[in-house]
């Protein structure tokens, strides 16, 4: 058995191994894709079906930011101490949505982060950057059970983010009813993130006490963030139109080059990679590797990229060809510090997924959950 180690580099397959979608990059065999008889993937065919004529509109556009003027004036018109909640990363979503929040639109913003380890020097200095910057008041917090629970999850179903999204969902839901905020702005919209198949990465409450179930924590889980359920609340929510949750670059325009542009001249900022912020982001992305078939993480967030006009097929296709190979598993050794998870644990749950977890609730939430953000897996 091969025990991976800091030089263990991600293999992905060359392109010219696979049929891949004609007009991005996403190939026939990545998990949750179906090419039609057109060659085209399922992802572009919704992406087309949402974003197409928005993306060639300037009048849909101005519209659209219309509509969001008229949601943030209405917060305003609460006179509440905060008409904004924003988590704060580090990384160049959460930047930019502060950007905007306080220097366009005038917001009164609150700002969090949950700093339970996983954080990087770069993003938290970014962070206190900000923070200044804008003149925002910022809370920390942390989950005392974060590292134990890590290790947990990786051992059983082969991924480790879940209690990253879970927590941070709840800390934001927390502190957005502590103070009786309007709205909590987030930045993850179809249009611009390209995320795990959410069966690979699913983080809804029943899952998550699937996981647990028979181990020794679930006690303390009670006295956790972990311990009141806002995912479905806010579902209901939603449904019913009283969500307080605004995902701003449904909204307006968000160029991923130009934001970078804006915090380099304004503020020195360098972002790095995406998820870089997370010190551990290269080992999740060599455990998402080995569930995409032998395809890089990269390729879906390339793929959109393809079809959102920032980057032509051919040079996705040129980058997705020397991603990864031979790069090692940055973090390794101190995920294994963290997490008290050995590199033989790590190997043998590096061949496991979430599906033995995943109950009929929480394929009807994710179900429903792709339709609410308008994504296709």
């Amino acid at each position: 058995m091969t025990i991976p180690n800091a030089d263990t580099p991600i293999r992905a397959k060359a392109s010219s191994e696979v049929a891949r979608c004609l007009r991005c990059i996403m190939p026939a065999d990545y998990p949750e894709v179906h090419l039609d008889a057109d060659g085209l993937c399922n992802f572009c065919r919704a992406f087309d079906a949402y974003w197409k004529s928005w993306m060639a509109s300037v009048e849909q556009q101005a519209r659209s930011e219309a509509e969001l003027r008229a949601i943030l004036d209405a917060a305003k018109r609460k006179k509440r101490p905060y008409d904004m909640l924003i988590g704060l990363s580090g990384g160049k979503d959460s930047s930019y949505m502060l950007y905007l929040c306080r220097e366009k639109y005038g917001l009164n913003v609150l700002t969090y982060t949950n700093d339970s380890g996983v954080l990087t020097p770069e993003a938290k200095s970014r962070i206190e950057k900000l923070v200044k910057r804008f003149q925002v008041p910022h809370i920390y917090r942390s989950e005392p059970m974060f590292a134990e629970l890590t290790g947990l999850f990786l051992r059983k179903t082969g991924n480790f983010c879940t209690v990253c999204e879970l927590s941070n969902y709840n800390f934001g839901m927390a502190i957005l009813r502590e103070h009786d905020i309007p709205l909590c702005a987030v930045g993850s919209s179809s249009r611009t993130e390209a995320g795990a198949p959410k069966f690979l990465n699913p983080w809804d409450p029943w899952y998550f006490r699937k996981v647990l179930q028979g181990e020794p924590v679930r006690g303390r889980i009670r006295s956790s963030c972990f311990s009141r359920n806002y995912v479905v609340r806010d579902g209901v929510d939603k449904l019913f139109g009283r969500s307080r949750i605004l995902v701003l670059p449904d909204y307006v325009p968000w160029d991923e080059d130009e934001i970078g542009d804006l915090f380099r001249r304004e503020l020195g900022f360098e972002f790095g990679e995406e998820h870089s912020d997370c010190r551990f982001y290269k080992v999740a992305e060599y455990l998402y590797g080995k569930k995409y078939r032998g395809h890089h993480p990269k390729t879906a967030k390339l793929s959109l990229m393809v079809r959102t006009g920032m980057m032509t097929r051919e040079n996705a296709l040129e980058e997705i060809r020397s991603a990864g190979i031979g790069d090692p598993i940055k973090g390794l050794d101190a995920f294994f510090e963290f997490t008290g998870v050995t590199a033989r644990e790590f190997e043998s749950a590096s061949a496991k997924t979430p599906a033995p977890y995943l109950g009929g609730m929480s394929r009807v939430f994710n179900l429903a959950r792709k339709k609410i953000r308008r994504q296709a897996g």
